[in-house]
């Protein structure tokens, strides 16, 4: 009993650690038999230990009133002496320290021995029967929609047949998820002519460990058990909880339907979109996590096909193909295609970290700054075609986007909530404005009889681009881009000219007759 085996295992070696010391004994020397292994190897040398002692050991010193953690605290349990430091916890081991001592303090005799150390493994693994389950159920509303609700679970120790221990779940897992996709205009009078696109879901999945997630070998259960309130309990439940809720509704497209043929200020011309997202989240190293996105569209699209007038056709009766030009000439007063849309996108989250202090003594963390996340986007699109003839057309697009600026932090004073109504009333602070026009003019040639074997295209395009400062350099200036591009395209029928020439006419003819058999 003068030498002692030393074993510590846990985050470190110096502050938190377990630690457990065992008396060895002295093998005589000599030969020795197979059948005499207990003398080489003394059953009193042997570590043979259950890790829920050490746990056991850190709850009742923590349980003991006035012991403070920074000291060693041992107990004799047998031969061994059990001691732990600080806060260890057998989850977060990385590594583990073997050594001997001098059992005897202040023995002036030097110790010369050898030691042997073997056969260090983990035995009788607490196992325990798990399940898993899934279901998934689609239910067809008739025309109005369909309902879909799915949910699956597992508990602690689950896994596949050939999974290792530490691929199994170390946590009771629950998912529910519920969507509903119908057509709400079919609840409301057929004659409304309203479609109402209704998208509405949630989702929410739950994680409660097999363990503390601040103290690793502690179950969560004798956690909440050792709590002295229900407040205790309520806190360290919510804390070691991760749990995450999504609510969305979105309304897409919503629109009268048109009846008969539609104007240019026809109601049915226009549609509206909303969708809204709230996701929910908490951790143990998250104490909240709020995101809250909406999202609103207001859209007009007028389509129309084009009438073109043709003012000579019934003045010029001759059917002379030099007078096609002329009789042909055509024109559209009403544009083929005119749309605007507005999309407006706001974010706001709120992210809070969980104060963790797992050194249990002095609170080392006293305040964290709550994060915000936010933005509040307003984008507006423009599209025009107008087939201003057969041939000639003009298509136009533009795009702008801009920013619709908040001040810092949460919105909880009047003021912040009028600078930021102002700013939308506004139109937002424009950051990106991009346009381009195209003219495209098909050449007459075809209308004339010593060039209709000749189809040419002429098109002019141009474009402008404006990005603004960015608020970080605004002396840099805002950034301006505009092109030009002239463009034209012929193809020659030159099949269609010969046909022109009596004598190409005869020597193509011959060419396609086929020699006779003799």
């Amino acid at each position: 009993n003068e030498l002692n085996l030393v074993i510590r295992f846990g985050q470190d070696f110096l502050n938190n650690y377990y630690e457990i010391k065992v008396p060895l004994k002295i093998t005589a020397p000599g030969s020795y038999s197979t059948s005499q292994a207990a003398i080489v190897w003394p059953a009193d040398n042997n570590l043979d230990f259950n890790l829920p002692d050490l746990v056991s050991l850190k709850q009742r010193r923590n349980a003991l009133t006035g012991q403070s953690i920074t000291n060693i605290y041992r107990e004799l349990i047998g031969t061994k002496t059990f001691s732990v430091l600080g806060n260890p916890n057998i989850g977060e081991v990385s590594s583990i320290l073997v050594a001997v001592e001098n059992a005897k303090d202040n023995n002036p005799a030097p110790l010369n021995t050898e030691v042997w150390i073997d056969e260090l493994r983990l035995s009788e693994i607490n196992e325990h029967g798990a399940y898993a389950a899934l279901g998934r159920v689609d239910v067809k509303l008739a025309d109005l929609g369909r309902l879909s609700v799915s949910g699956n679970i597992h508990t602690q120790g689950w896994g596949t047949l050939e999974s290792h221990i530490a691929d199994r779940a170390l946590d009771n897992f629950s998912q529910f998820d519920a969507a509903l996709n119908i057509d709400a205009g079919k609840l409301v009078p057929k004659k409304a002519r309203l479609s109402i696109p209704l998208f509405a879901s949630i989702d929410r999945t739950v994680s409660t460990p097999q363990y503390d997630p601040f103290d690793l070998d502690i179950t969560l259960k004798d956690k909440l058990n050792n709590a002295k309130t229900k407040a205790q309990r309520d806190s360290i439940k919510n804390a070691a909880i991760d749990q995450t809720t999504i609510k969305t509704i979105n309304f897409t497209n919503v629109r009268v339907m048109p009846k008969g043929k539609p104007h240019l200020l026809s109601i049915s011309n226009f549609d509206v979109s909303y969708s809204y997202t709230k996701t929910t989240q908490s951790s143990p190293t998250v104490l909240f996590n709020d995101l809250v996105k909406w999202r609103t569209g207001l859209g007009y699209t007028y389509q129309n096909s084009s009438k073109y007038i043709q003012p000579f056709k019934k003045i010029i009766k001759s059917k002379s193909p030099w007078l096609s030009l002329v009789r042909d000439f055509n024109f559209n007063l009403k544009p083929s295609l005119l749309s605007f849309r507005t999309d407006i996108n706001r974010q706001i989250g709120t992210y809070v970290p969980r104060i963790v202090n797992t050194d249990l003594t002095v609170t080392k963390v006293q305040r964290v700054d709550t994060t915000y996340d936010k933005y509040f986007r307003f984008d507006r699109y423009y599209n025009l075609r107008w087939d201003l003839a057969r041939s000639l057309n003009f298509d136009f697009s533009a795009t702008n986007n801009a920013i619709v600026d908040e001040p810092y932090g949460l919105l909880d004073t009047k003021a912040k909530k009028d600078s930021v109504r102002s700013n939308f009333f506004k139109g937002g602070r424009n950051t990106m404005y991009q346009q381009r026009a195209t003219l495209g003019y098909t050449i007459p040639l075809n209308k004339l009889p010593l060039t209709d074997w000749i189809t040419a295209r002429y098109n002019y395009s141009t474009s402008y681009n404006w990005i603004g400062a960015s608020q970080l350099a605004l002396s840099l200036g805002n950034t301006l881009e505009n092109s030009q591009e002239n463009s034209i395209n012929g193809d020659f029928d030159f099949t269609r000219l010969y046909s022109k020439s009596r004598w190409m006419r005869s020597l193509e003819k011959s060419a396609q007759q086929k020699p006779k058999q003799p």
